[in-house]
């Protein structure tokens, strides 16, 4: 069983339902080298874990707009298969960030991503959870969008 991060119950959360199943929507985020596709702000993948998404794997991308791109990784710190991701995402200069990724099934069909996302290290982790979370809600609501697009593209394609 995993530790529920606090910020997942916290709010805003984005919430974005779709008629892709949990098990479509986990596909594409257990496909490590889509991450710069459904990601807002990564521009490519570098690297991925073989073993990814199992905890302590990484994925490593690049930030930014060319040539202003920073290599960076991201961790995985739990994993419940087509239930929950956090991880730990470097995001220099401003620090690390916590991000939880969560999939509900829907009455009827389809799920929920819930996404959340908090500084974890200085100097971002100075603000207040609140202010942080609103700050994450306009690229996390994108990110979520492009994330069950993609799903749904899988389940049409697989038809």
């Amino acid at each position: 069983m995993t530790t529920e991060p606090e910020e997942i119950d916290s709010t805003p959360v984005v919430a974005r339902d779709t008629p892709a199943s949990r098990h479509d929507v986990w596909a594409v985020i257990a496909d490590g080298w889509t991450y710069s596709q459904w990601v807002v702000g990564n521009s490519r993948m570098r690297a991925v874990d073989a073993d990814w998404p199992q905890p302590g794997t990484s994925i490593h991308h690049s930030v930014g707009v060319w040539p202003l791109l920073l290599n960076d990784s991201t961790v995985v710190e739990s994993c419940t298969p087509e239930r929950e991701l956090v991880l730990i995402a470097n995001g220099r200069p401003f620090g690390k960030a916590r991000i939880t990724l969560r999939l509900r099934d829907l009455d009827g069909g389809g799920c929920r991503i819930e996404m959340a996302e908090i500084p974890v290290s200085p100097p971002l982790n100075w603000l207040p959870k609140q202010l942080a979370l609103t700050a994450a809600f306009p690229r996390n609501r994108e990110t979520t969008w492009r994330l069950a697009a993609m799903a749904e593209r899988r389940t049409h394609d697989d038809r």
